[in-house]
């Protein structure tokens, strides 16, 4: 059988070709719950924007390879990895953007000598993105901002501070209903989730297997009931796309937590980088190597056909009793582990139920959570 790499064609759009997300949009409690990750594994984790590959070490995983075949978002972990090393917990969250600093450049200067050669020739090439925070150099991540940005001018400043500032979960409801799901709501539903302008925002190779249907009523339910039902106080990822920060340093991905800045620094050695295809790099995997997969939502740019094919693959470097996660776009088809023909994949329906209804991130159609038992 030939072994077409993975993505052969969507590698070449021109979203790719830049740093698309300088986050994770998924909810890191895939890594806590789904995965349930413990100490002394080893997790094989989609780079993205880097925040759960350096969450698998703040749990203390033994080994962590982080693979992209966007070298950028390569790039971006390094430039991460090496600012957790050079400096200080106030001085990574300035120089990545988090909070206010007149001169960038010279933290970035003390951060240089940590990078990796084409990494740090990337990073001297993108002064603007480094004076202005790297954390906003995704596309994805800008296009969040952009949109909070626009219902901030339309809902008010007041309303928006109100909301984050609420920590009832009735008295959110209530405030979804009277003050929040107005003209000004419908307005920028209608047009941000518009198919015109998600393929400009971010690229129509995203939606090579979308469902049928317009994607934006679909969307719109997402995003009322993160507004409603999820509590506000907490949800650091839609503060995130309304001011370009977290709330705290204790409420914000678990990579960049106080907390946790310490014992991240002391095992970055663990964490191993690379650039390439997913299919490539399982083929390349010895057998029974990996405790935990986190795929993001990588399946939704592959046939069924690849996909049945990297779950055989799965199964022969996985451990016994690993674990994989994947999640699925909701403008996606889902691959469904039932169709993979792989008997040892063993999905929990109930657990990704849980993790999906938990998830403070819109966006997603699914959670696909499965334990990998050995080959009899």
């Amino acid at each position: 059988m030939t072994k077409e790499p993975l993505r052969s064609r969507v590698i070449e759009a021109d979203f790719f070709q830049k740093v698309g997300y300088s986050t994770v949009w998924e909810d890191e409690r895939i890594v806590e719950e789904g995965l349930a990750s413990r100490p002394g594994e080893t997790a094989l984790s989609i780079t993205s924007g880097g925040d759960f590959s350096l969450q698998f070490l703040v749990r203390d995983a033994a080994e962590v390879h982080s693979l992209d075949f966007n070298p950028r978002q390569n790039f971006l972990l390094e430039f991460k990895r090496a600012a957790v090393l050079r400096l200080g917990h106030g001085e990574l969250w300035r120089l990545l953007g988090l909070a206010p600093e007149s001169d960038r450049r010279r933290l970035y200067e003390r951060v240089r000598p940590g990078l990796p050669d084409e990494a740090l020739r990337y990073w001297d090439g993108q002064p603007a993105a480094v004076e202005a925070g790297v954390l906003r150099a995704g596309k994805q991540d800008r296009f969040f901002h952009r949109a909070g940005r626009v219902l901030t001018l339309l809902q008010g400043r007041a309303k928006v501070r109100r909301y984050f500032a609420l920590t009832d979960p009735e008295e959110q409801r209530r405030y979804f209903a009277a003050a929040w799901n107005g003209p000004a709501w419908r307005l920028l539903c209608d047009a941000l989730f518009s198919r015109t302008l998600l393929d400009f925002a971010f690229h129509k190779d995203h939606f090579r297997y979308a469902v049928e249907g317009h994607p934006g009523p679909r969307i719109r339910a997402q995003f009322d009931r993160i507004l409603r039902d999820v509590p506000a106080s907490t949800n650091f990822y839609l503060y995130w796309a309304f001011y370009g920060t977290y709330p705290g340093v204790e409420n914000c991905p678990a990579w960049l937590r106080a907390s946790n800045f310490d014992r991240l620094r002391a095992r970055l050695g663990r964490l191993q980088v690379h650039t390439g295809e997913l299919e490539r790099f399982i083929f390349a995997r010895p057998d029974a190597s990996i405790d935990c997969f986190n795929f993001s939502n990588i399946f939704d740019w592959v046939t069924e056909e690849a996909f049945s094919r990297l779950m055989r693959e799965v199964v022969r470097v996985a451990r016994p009793g690993a674990r994989l996660c994947y999640w699925t776009n909701i403008v996606n088809t889902k691959r469904e582990l039932s169709k993979a023909g792989v008997s040892e994949l063993h999905e929990d329906h109930d657990l990704a139920r849980r993790v999906h209804a938990a998830a403070r991130t819109p966006g997603y159609s699914s959670c696909t959570v499965a334990r990998v038992d050995a080959k009899a």
